[in-house]
């Protein structure tokens, strides 16, 4: 996955000509405008930021010396976030199969690329989380990448031939079930609830960020997805145009 996206921000920023260069920087520009601006971005920052300020460590100590709710939940919760993803890709309203495959394509890499830079920024910013025993507490695989997951289920049901009542409902059980794993991890003293906040508003920004950079209804970024078997491993190739 990691020779994925280098190769992938290698076409990113090497295009065959200027005009495809320029199609890149443009797109990267409206995909970063559109995931910063994104409400479930700034809001859980700016949240994050209030407590830092205020009462972060003692609303933290609040909720892990009173737990109110079962921490053996988090690995369901965090399952079903996941299926969530795919379930939407899957049933979004595309006109082909392969366009199917792209939006699963698209899903994976973007889901994948969440995990890499979540432990990525773990090792780079260091924060002691609340229990003492890591420098971890900013970079989170309950929040960052559950929140990531949430992000591009939302954009994929907004392509569902659904009532809307539907749409909301998936919505809010992909973001009870991103919170809800977030929130273990408070209790357990992973990370503080203004770390959550703040690795929920990262996840977002980058779910919206891949979303809207390699999916776009009106251009075929994803040109073909081939799948090689080789012994017991899988490669997965992928020919993007930008």
């Amino acid at each position: 996955m990691k020779t994925i996206l280098l190769s992938l921000s290698g076409l990113l920023f090497l295009g065959c000509s200027s005009k495809n260069l320029d199609l890149s920087w443009q797109k990267t520009k409206d995909a970063s405008y559109k995931a910063i601006s994104d409400p479930v971005t700034w809001v859980p920052a700016v949240g994050a930021t209030a407590l830092y300020a205020t009462y972060d460590d003692d609303i933290t100590q609040y909720y892990m010396d009173h737990n109110i709710i079962n921490n053996n939940i988090d690995e369901p919760l965090r399952h079903l976030n996941g299926t969530l993803l795919y379930a939407s890709a899957i049933f979004a309203q595309n006109e082909t199969k392969e366009q199917t495959t792209k939006r699963l394509a698209v899903d994976i890499i973007s889901s994948n690329s969440a995990k890499i830079i979540t432990g990525e920024i773990g090792y780079i910013v260091t924060k002691k989380t609340p229990n003492g025993e890591h420098n971890d507490a900013i970079g989170s695989h309950h929040a960052t990448d559950t929140f990531a997951n949430s992000a591009l289920t939302r954009k994929n049901v907004k392509n569902m031939s659904i009532p809307n009542w539907g749409k909301y409902t998936i919505n809010t059980i992909s973001y009870i079930s991103a919170t809800g794993s977030a929130f273990v991890r408070v209790q357990g003293g992973g990370h503080s609830f203004g770390d959550q906040m703040m690795n929920a508003s990262i996840g977002n920004f980058v779910g919206v960020f891949f979303y809207e950079l390699f999916f776009d209804k009106n251009e075929n970024s994803l040109q073909s997805i081939n799948a090689i078997t080789r012994k017991d491993k899988v490669y997965i190739t992928t020919n993007w145009s930008f």
